[in-house]
């Protein structure tokens, strides 16, 4: 009778162990989750565009962003509909540049990579490369940063006047 009561006991401590330790790693992973990411911020950084001495603000516009939810304590993804360039820009303003215009982009956080998308008079996307191409190009036109971060991609417009 003393051996099943050992027996019976030692199988609920055993189980209350495995229970406790598998709660133990489970907020590890949460706190892992806070302290090793930059999953704080819902929305992807900004982005500032430098022409020569000046700067402006690029226009965000569809996105697909990881963050950590403090409120409920877990990941969560937003993904935003791009509208049309031609809508985002409207009229704002276009600095004026030529093809020995330095531009740069300054971004909040460096992106892993981005490309850089011409858009046309049609509202399609003309051409893609890894920097501002200006030559080939004349009067307003808008460009599209698509930049990729590890908690994901943001797509930013800007118009530009070709001289």
């Amino acid at each position: 009778m003393k051996s099943k009561t050992l027996y019976l006991s030692s199988i609920i401590i055993l189980l209350l162990a495995g229970c406790f330790q598998g709660n133990q790693v489970i907020e590890n992973d949460n706190r892992n989750s806070i302290e090793n990411a930059d999953y704080v911020s819902q929305k992807p950084p900004h982005l500032k565009i430098r022409i020569n001495e000046e700067e402006f603000s690029a226009g965000l516009s569809g996105y697909e962003w990881s963050y950590f939810d403090q409120e409920k304590n877990m990941m969560a993804t937003v993904q935003t509909e791009s509208i049309s360039p031609f809508d985002l820009v409207g009229n704002r303003e276009a600095p004026a540049v030529n093809s020995e215009t330095s531009i740069q982009f300054r971004f909040e956080e460096e992106p892993l990579f981005y490309q850089v998308n011409i858009w046309d008079a049609k509202n399609t996307r003309e051409a893609s490369s890894n920097i501002v191409a200006l030559e080939g190009q004349s009067g307003r036109t808008i460009y599209e940063v698509t930049a990729t971060w590890e908690q994901g991609t943001g797509h930013y417009f800007f118009p530009l006047t070709l001289e």
